[in-house]
């Protein structure tokens, strides 16, 4: 049974990336509640990427209305967990805004705060911030944003020292989330010794560990996972396999991937769940959704009590370049399709399968 920690006082407790000693005070709190027997099994809905507008350099980059309205009760419906990965910042003036080595790939990214609420009314727990473009404008776009979650109480993490994972309870199960990334300041998928620490620390403090990584090499021409270390745009981008199965090796429960803005291949290690990359979810200005960049699943992963992957569910979304609507329902379920026929190339060992209807299950 999943376990449920029980106060005379909290009754839903929340540790927030706000520093170590915050952290270590709640959970010595915790450590004197009750245990009780709860649910047996929990459903994790993950998106990737999430940028619902940007005013840099210019507001006519920002959609008029909320791009999350028209999907959010299907990532609502049969949900205990909602994540995704927060591209750009979210805040509303002021920052640095970065310099790229190549301009012709360089994109950045600021949301105003009041876009914050539609996060909110779409329920999203957490949002890994620990991707290519939370530091677009710098240490003070990192600062407001994280602070404008806060406001939120929508729980971020991937920031290394600072802000490398958050604890949240819900319904009496304790998740844990890690952010991770390739670039300076964020927890590296290229340094596996830091996973390994923050895993190691978080495992007895949570029911359910569950990692982000945005890493790989960007668009349809890298839709399949190489085996291999990517690198793009003359960045180390992490051997994302290898991370993954790292994360599971050191007792994380289930690992989402974002970075390559297309859809890849789905895996089952260890009898754990693995997705590489879940595409562009809900962004808008300034990036391209062209073919296979404009399809996205919805997933909806269901854990027993330790962790071990029960079945799943693919929800295939899509999105029209410059489009206000945000992203629909997908008739032609192309992210579906390509979930099937990249985890038949690119791990045919894998004891997973994908039916035409959707659904994920064990061989």
């Amino acid at each position: 049974m999943l376990r449920i920690f029980i106060s005379f006082f909290i009754i839903f407790s929340i540790i927030s990336c706000k520093g170590k000693t915050e952290k270590t005070e709640v959970l010595q709190k915790k450590d004197t509640l009750q245990s009780l027997t709860k649910q047996d099994t929990v459903t994790i809905t993950a998106v990737g990427d999430i940028m619902l507008g940007s005013n840099y350099p210019t507001s006519s980059l920002l959609p008029k209305d909320n791009i999350l309205k028209k999907i959010t009760p299907f990532l609502k419906d049969n949900s205990d967990i909602i994540l995704g990965n927060l591209e750009g910042t979210l805040f509303d003036k002021g920052g640095v805004p970065k310099n790229c080595n190549n301009p012709n790939l360089c994109f950045v990214f600021r949301t105003p705060s009041s876009y914050g609420k539609y996060l909110q009314e779409a329920g999203f727990d957490f949002l890994s911030i620990a991707n290519n473009h939370s530091g677009d404008f710098g240490v003070i776009g990192r600062k407001k944003t994280q602070k404008n979650l806060d406001s939120l109480k929508i729980q971020y993490a991937g920031i290394l020292n600072t802000c490398e994972y958050t604890i949240k309870e819900k319904k009496g199960i304790r998740y844990a989330f890690i952010g991770a990334g390739h670039n300076p300041g964020l927890v590296s998928i290229k340094d596996y010794s830091d996973i390994k620490r923050i895993i190691s620390k978080v495992r007895p403090q949570a029911d359910i560990i569950i990692v982000m990584f945005h890493g790989g090499a960007e668009g349809s021409a890298y839709q399949h996972v190489p085996h291999k270390k990517e690198t793009y745009a003359g960045e180390n981008r992490g051997n994302v396999e290898e991370f993954s199965h790292i994360c599971i090796d050191a007792g994380a429960d289930i690992v989402f991937g974002s970075g390559p803005h297309v859809t890849r291949a789905v895996e089952l290690y260890k009898n754990k769940f693995i997705a590489y990359s879940l595409g562009n979810f809900a962004t808008f200005g300034n990036l391209v959704l062209k073919g296979a960049n404009g399809k996205a699943p919805i997933l909806k992963i269901t854990l027993d009590s330790k962790g071990n992957f029960i079945s799943g569910k693919i929800i295939s979304t899509f999105q029209i370049e410059d489009s206000e609507i945000g992203p629909e329902i997908d008739p032609q379920n192309h992210a579906l399709k390509y979930i099937q026929n990249l985890t038949k190339e690119d791990f045919p060992k894998s004891n997973v399968i994908v039916s035409d209807n959707g659904e994920i299950k064990k061989l």
